[in-house]
């Protein structure tokens, strides 16, 4: 393994599976991050079309009653 680092493609491999490793975890969390992201606007997005709903049924059954 010691023989492999002194030259320069043994150096080069080893650099380039390090950046490999830092770039991949970075794609990864970057994804993660937009993902997690997108369903909590989804989410929000949800809730308030379920209180829009909920507003628009309690309007609809106060006009009934009066």
């Amino acid at each position: 393994m010691f023989q492999l680092l002194k030259n320069d493609r043994g150096a080069i491999f080893l650099i380039a599976i390090a950046l490999l490793f830092f770039v991949t975890t970075f794609v990864l969390t970057y994804c993660m991050s937009y993902e997690i992201q997108f369903r909590t606007y989804d989410d929000l997005e949800k809730l308030n079309i379920r209180a829009t709903i909920n507003l628009l049924g309690q309007i609809l059954s106060d006009s009934v009653e009066s």
